[in-house]
């Protein structure tokens, strides 16, 4: 009877010690792998580099990158209007006595509501990026003496049709 119990004592102690080894190890396999994901994370945000040369040459630098961006996202909401006019062109010639135009038309409103709602994101890009490059403008005009009359009406026009959409 006492070597049973011995040997219960001895099980219980052997099985003790195993989970805690299986606890131990589940944590620091744990530990790696969690380190291992925020390491992806981090690795995957790369940080700018902005690099040491004169204020001309940054404000230089974002009026080239700014103008780009804006004839990007200009093109783009031009292409998306017309996918939208294309759509609802469509959306006309759909028959209303069909049992299946509901479904139909149903169909169609969902990718130009994404489209709509993503025009409006490229619209308030283009907010923010006009007067940036009208700053950049303005002040390549001033430190460099270009003559940037051009590029500012063009930007003042943009401004104003950005801002009647916005209003009408």
């Amino acid at each position: 009877m006492q070597d049973l119990d011995r040997a219960s004592a001895l099980f219980l102690l052997l099985g003790t010690v195993a989970a805690f080894v299986v606890i131990y190890h589940s944590l620091r396999i744990a530990r790696e792998w969690l380190g291992q994901w925020k390491r992806t994370i981090t690795g995957m945000v790369r940080r700018a580099v902005v690099p040491n040369s004169s204020l001309d040459a940054h404000i230089s630098t974002q009026w080239t990158a700014g103008r780009l961006r804006l004839d990007f996202l200009l093109a783009l909401m031009k292409t998306l209007e017309t996918a939208s006019e294309q759509d609802v062109e469509m959306l006309h010639r759909l028959d209303h006595a069909d049992l299946l135009y509901e479904r139909e038309a149903r169909q169609m409103a969902e990718p130009t509501l994404r489209r709509f709602i993503f025009d409006q994101h490229l619209r308030d890009e283009c907010r923010v990026l006009v007067p940036l490059l009208q700053f950049c403008a303005q002040d390549l005009a001033k430190s460099q003496g270009l003559d940037m009359t051009q590029q500012l009406s063009a930007l003042a026009a943009i401004q104003t049709a950005l801002t009647s959409v916005n209003h009408g």
